[in-house]
């Protein structure tokens, strides 16, 4: 409520009068052709106001039911002094012009019965002439709405937000009909475009400049290489295939049980449970590269389903989840495996995995598409050769220019490739990588590696830790000239498919013994 209806006709009304009679009126208006009103007749036949005379409002003509006359228009019921009513008028407080009690929205003066609202509409001298109540002020002569912080602001008007260059905010207006373009529209430069939302002109549309990986432009499309108006390089969300929620990159970290995957299409959780921040949603059942989305790629996994009936050297299993042999073979989600079954599923290209440009590479933030120097390209990241660790896969890579057309220090694999033929302790990407056993991830450094089941070993004469592995067993030296770690203490089960198999090396090579810390590079 902003002032009694008593009230609400002052200021405008005292200085007209009504008793000065509707001749007074007439003049004071005279031009404006009111009805009712002509130079040569003073009698008003509708309503004397303020602002002169005018049309009555009869409440049978109101737009809806349960809307009074107040200051002679419609006005519904209202509470808030200026939501509850549209521009040009304010909350006022009863008796309505019938007389009854309760608070209604009429003209406020500054809209002089109508004819202005007080907006953007409205030329002014002062400050009271323009809707105070809204936020407008006297700016150059017209009303502007004031203390604004974004463009986001001015949406309804519609505008954009000027910034004083004092940076206080009070004194920041909307400038109707000046528009910053959003995502998507065409530009020919970056002011063009709405900076709030750090968009720029990126290939001749708006786009959000400075995405890191896909997942930042999953509402959008991809977050591409690309160059501003202005000649800056940078990363941007550019249109794209999309994905509904559910799908690639969507994070997952209730776990499977939580069923955020959208398991009708095919997708499924990768992470390692409830509670992991890094998983994320991906699909089954890809058959190469292009079935994935973008930044993914086709791998093979071991997975712990069985198949329901005998197959791959494995004994069926029944009940729900288990695999039809149908769907076990050479062009089918599943395969088999030294150990297990594999499944494809598609996942997101990290270190090492195969490229041709860094698009490919960007499903993870700060990776680049380069070359070993030996023509083959992969994922990897740009780095410093004076700081330790400085690359992913601990000690298994290093840092150097390996690609001489990029001219910069990136991250190697020190056996020389991403892969070799699936001898223990060669680098793997997946399990395809090792077909005599399969492809293990070390905890400790990332470093992925296979695990050949051909050779044998045994811990016999050997020290152990915690009775389970020990250092050499007959095993045969990694790449790196490490000892490999024999799987065949006293503790470990005879039945076990890797009893007396050779599992990887330790990165200390036993300096800490009975400490480990898994990787075939020593540190």
């Amino acid at each position: 409520m902003v002032r009694s209806k008593a009230r609400a006709w002052s200021g405008l009304g005292r200085l007209l009068g009504r008793a000065a009679g509707a001749a007074i009126a007439c003049v004071a208006l005279v031009g404006l052709a009111l009805p009712g009103c002509s130079s040569e007749e003073a009698k008003c036949e509708g309503v004397e106001t303020p602002w002169g005379c005018q049309k009555k409002c009869v409440e049978a003509e109101c737009a809806a039911a349960g809307m009074k006359c107040m200051t002679n228009t419609c006005g519904q019921p209202c509470v808030d002094p200026v939501k509850d009513c549209p521009a040009g008028k304010l909350c006022f407080k009863g008796p309505a012009d019938d007389g009854t009690e309760g608070q209604f929205c009429g003209w406020a003066e500054f809209s002089q019965g109508g004819k202005y609202l007080g907006q953007y509409d409205t030329k002014c001298s002062d400050d009271k002439q323009c809707d105070t109540y809204r936020g407008y002020k006297c700016l150059a002569g017209v009303c502007k709405r004031t203390g604004c912080t974004l463009n986001a602001d001015c949406a309804d008007v519609p505008g954009s937000c000027v910034r004083d260059p004092s940076n206080d905010p009070t004194k920041n207006y909307c400038e109707k009909d000046v528009l910053a373009l959003g995502n998507g529209e065409a530009c020919t430069k970056s002011a063009d475009c709405d900076t709030d939302l750090k968009l720029a002109c990126v290939s001749g549309v708006c786009a959000f400049a400075g995405c890191k990986s896909h997942a930042d432009c999953s509402t959008i499309g991809e977050c591409k290489t690309g160059k501003t108006a202005e000649g800056q390089d940078v990363l941007a969300c550019m249109k794209g295939t999309t994905y509904p929620a559910g799908q690639f990159g969507t994070k997952c970290p209730g776990g499977t049980a939580a069923k955020e995957c959208d398991e009708a299409n095919g997708f499924v959780c990768i992470g390692a449970g409830p509670g992991d921040i890094e998983a994320y949603c991906s699909k089954t059942g890809c058959l190469a590269d292009k079935d994935c989305g973008a930044g993914y790629f086709c791998a093979t996994t071991r997975t712990s389903k069985k198949p329901c009936t005998d197959a791959c050297n494995i004994k069926g299993a029944t009940g729900s989840g288990c695999v039809a042999a149908g769907d076990i073979g050479a062009g089918k989600e599943y395969s088999c495996g030294a150990i297990s079954l594999l499944r494809n599923i598609c996942l997101k290209r990290d270190f090492c995995k195969d490229c041709q440009s860094d698009d490919d590479c960007r499903a993870l933030p700060n990776q680049i598409c380069a070359s070993d120097g030996k023509g083959h390209k992969y994922c990897t990241q740009l780095c410093d050769p004076n700081q330790s660790n400085a690359c992913s896969w601990g000690s298994a890579a290093e840092c150097a220019v390996h690609d001489t057309a990029l001219n910069k220090p990136t991250c190697a694999h020190k056996f020389g490739a991403c892969s070799g033929t699936g001898k223990g302790c060669e680098p793997c990407r997946d399990d395809s990588d090792c077909p005599a056993g399969f492809c293990s991830r070390s905890d400790y450094s990332g470093e992925s590696y296979c695990v050949d089941l051909g050779p044998s070993c045994d811990c016999t004469g050997f020290p152990t830790s915690q009775s389970t592995v020990c250092l050499d067993g007959g095993c045969p030296k990694t790449p790196g000239n490490s000892n490999m770690m024999c799987y065949g203490g006293p503790a470990v089960p005879s039945t076990s498919i890797v009893s007396k198999k050779c599992l990887g090396a330790d990165s200390l090579q036993g300096a800490k013994w009975p400490y480990t810390r898994p990787g075939c590079w020593p540190e």
